[in-house]
């Protein structure tokens, strides 16, 4: 017996309603004239109650007039746009939430309708396609680029990156900035001492200690015992004050290896950016790293100002003694 084949627009119309991701007809006034697909629930709510409701009848008047403009542009160019966006099932009116919850990512492919009768009015078809996975995998990489494994903190490309800009930025605005290098005290004892493992618990017990008590400076390690802070507000007398703190926070706050401390101190040295000088990131570093060489020298546990200024030093008591160095 010879097969049939169904009507064409029928078979059309049942493919277009199976799409794993929605297909959307909107008119220039923002009506859905059509809703296709969106049948995978893992990504999509049901998106049939849209269908014959306007834009500003399912979401805020903000959100629709974005959307409506962005249809709109692509009408009045005739030409297609893609556009990403982050939304909800509270954006929607109607909205069953019977789909992922939270806030979702998503790309919109919008392509003008290029209508052949007279009698098919003016619109877009608009797809969208869930990027939510897409974009968290983007985040993570993006993390891992910028932050250094062990603490948290920024590693030392991303810092530097970011001082720079702040650099540009203080003298553009005729702003403060200030920029301290901090070094571990002792760390080579410790490692060698303890192990490297012992040593790495230190470190992040210390990025803890310093994320902690950093009242809005921006922290970054810059390697090994190394740390970069980065303060864009207040200048040189808030920066030593927190450096103050930072210190006392470590201080008062030991590792502890079981039932021993290992007593934490650092050494630090201050540089404020001066706009006539510093052209590049590493002229402030230079002169940061100088200062924080005269805390070293100067007995460990001391922070050294941009005038060569020391601040006191106060070393923690502990059971564990170590050796000079580091």
């Amino acid at each position: 017996m010879e097969r049939t084949s169904p009507p064409r627009h029928r078979l059309i119309e049942a493919a277009a309603r199976a799409l794993v991701d929605p297909v959307f007809v909107l008119d220039r006034e923002g009506r859905y004239l059509e809703v296709f697909g969106g049948t995978d629930r893992e990504a999509y709510d049901s998106p049939n109650y849209l269908l014959g409701s306007t834009l500003h009848e399912q979401m805020s008047p903000k959100l629709a007039d974005v959307f409506l403009d962005t249809l709109r542009r692509v009408l009045d160019s005739r030409r297609p746009r893609i556009r990403e966006f982050r939304l909800s099932a509270a954006d929607f009116a109607g909205n069953r939430n019977d789909g992922p919850k939270g806030e979702q990512w998503f790309e919109a492919r919008i392509a003008p309708v290029h209508a052949d009768a007279d009698e098919l009015p003016e619109c877009v078809v608009w797809t969208v396609i869930n990027i939510s996975q897409r974009k968290q995998i983007e985040a993570e990489l993006q993390r891992l680029a910028t932050r250094d494994e062990l603490t948290g903190m920024l590693n030392r490309r991303a810092f530097l990156a970011t001082l720079d800009a702040a650099m540009r930025q203080a003298r553009d605005e005729a702003t403060p900035l200030v920029l301290a290098i901090l070094d571990l005290d002792y760390f080579k004892t410790v490692n060698d001492r303890f192990g490297h493992m012992v040593g790495d618990a230190v470190l992040r017990h210390l990025s803890e200690r310093l994320l902690r008590s950093a009242d809005g400076a921006l922290l970054g390690r810059l390697g090994g015992e190394e740390f970069g802070v980065l303060l864009t507000r207040g200048g040189v007398d808030t920066a030593m004050m927190v450096l103050q703190t930072m210190k006392q926070s470590c201080e008062q706050e030991p590792f502890h290896l079981g039932d021993t401390p290992v007593p934490m101190s650092f050494s630090a040295g201050v540089a404020a950016l001066q706009p006539e000088q510093d052209e590049q990131p590493s002229d402030l570093l230079r002169r940061a790293d100088r200062s924080m060489y005269l805390a070293k020298n100067a007995g460990r546990g001391h922070v050294v100002g941009p005038d060569c200024t020391l601040a006191p030093a106060q070393v923690a008591s502990a059971s564990v003694v170590l050796s000079a160095d580091g």
